[in-house]
């Protein structure tokens, strides 16, 4: 497990949330829960609802994703899907993302 993994959401949000990326620190690697954020479906989400720079977009295995913060969550391990991917390249995005959330701007 790693931050800013992508794991295929193996939960029965699949549909319209198909990957969840993995943002707790790797300083907390023996809980037995990640924490993460739904990507979801970009054409399941009305569009211009919410700021840009808070949902993010992802082409993740051709799907655009919306990261979506609001919906932050803890995962146990047991749950994660499979990982296909990493956002590690936009990390400053993503805790962006977060901050905004958390109410650090």
């Amino acid at each position: 497990m790693a931050r800013f993994e992508v794991y295929a959401n193996a939960g029965n949000s699949k549909a319209n949330t198909p990957y969840l990326v993995d943002v707790q620190s790797d300083f907390l690697e023996g809980l037995t829960f990640r924490v993460v954020v739904p990507l979801i479906r970009a054409d399941s989400f009305p569009p211009g609802k919410l700021p840009a720079d808070f949902t993010p977009l992802f082409e993740i295995g051709g799907i655009q994703c919306m990261l979506h913060p609001a919906f932050i969550a803890s995962v146990p391990l047991s749950e994660l899907g499979p990982t296909i991917g990493s956002l590690r390249a936009h990390r400053d995005t993503i805790t962006a993302a977060l901050d905004r959330l958390l109410g650090g701007y």
